[in-house]
């Protein structure tokens, strides 16, 4: 099963078609999921970012950047919502809840179940925490990233992620760094877990120490921030499946839009992969 990072998605869409054309993220968004699900076809999940993040409001800096409603603008990403659920996508965007939030959630839920790999779509590399034998992750810039490829890529193993982003930061996500990169894999090499030790008497160098010391409640906000382990994000919300594989939605759209495809009757022969998929991801996740 296929779990989109669907703002990564959207993004490119909008910029590949951005004054092209009126309605980029509905006309483009469903193209790339389609030509996704051709080259493996699979259950799939769209996971979006709400418009207020619970971690933001911990740490304002956090992810200080545009969403795709700011660049797109609101009305096209709301019909984008209208128009993958009438074509069948299951997605999830739920009040507080960041999408990288959402989808650790479901591969925590899901990932045990079947014996199934599941494929998270993104090059972010917070997921790599969450690499496993059944979990994998599969972006447009690192191309396929499985649980042996994290050590070569951050330095650390899975299981190690979270405390590296937490000491060495991630300003891509306003993670504030504390120590050096090659420094927290040390500390995390010769002491283990950033909580197994934050609050210890280190003997190491004066100058790390005082770091430390003075940086202690930033680590562990660091942390809090970067955490997606199953007791940082808990059960995943529920899906948003209103509108789901209804006509009239995409009608409307059409009218609204001028996009052809969306007025038929039933869309046509190169969309039913759409559904096809989005119900077995129904299926997969009993929703």
């Amino acid at each position: 099963m296929h779990l989109f990072d669907a703002g990564m998605v959207a993004f490119a869409a909008h910029h590949a078609l951005e004054g092209r054309v009126e309605w980029p993220l509905s006309y483009q968004v469903p193209r790339m999921l389609r030509a996704t699900l051709r080259e493996d076809p699979a259950p799939y999940v769209l996971c979006w970012n709400a418009d207020r993040l619970r971690k933001r409001e911990r740490w304002p800096a956090y992810r200080d950047r545009p969403e795709i409603w700011d660049e797109a603008g609101r009305d096209d990403f709301l019909l984008l919502l209208d128009v993958l659920a009438g074509l069948g996508a299951v997605q999830y965007r739920a009040d507080g809840w960041e999408a990288d939030e959402v989808l650790a959630a479901l591969v925590h839920r899901h990932a045990d179940g079947g014996g199934e790999e599941l494929v998270i779509r993104s090059d972010d590399k917070d997921f790599m925490q969450l690499l496993s034998g059944r979990v994998w992750m599969e972006g447009r810039v690192r191309g396929t990233v499985r649980h042996s490829d994290v050590k070569d890529v951050l330095g650390v193993g899975p299981a190690y992620v979270a405390d590296f982003l937490a000491l060495a930061g991630d300003q891509a996500d306003g993670i504030p760094r504390i120590v050096p990169p090659a420094t927290a894999r040390e500390l995390l090499e010769s002491r283990g877990h950033v909580r197994s030790w934050i609050d210890r008497d280190l003997r190491v160098e004066p100058e790390l120490k005082r770091t430390l010391e003075e940086r202690r409640d930033q680590v562990l906000l660091n942390l809090e921030l970067v955490d997606l382990s199953e007791e940082a994000v808990g059960e995943p919300p529920d899906p948003m499946l209103g509108g789901w594989c209804d006509g009239a939605i995409l009608r409307s759209a059409a009218d609204r839009t001028g996009i052809g495809w969306l007025a038929e009757d039933d869309p046509e022969e190169d969309w039913k992969p759409l559904r096809r998929w989005g119900r077995a991801a129904r299926d997969r996740l009993g929703v």
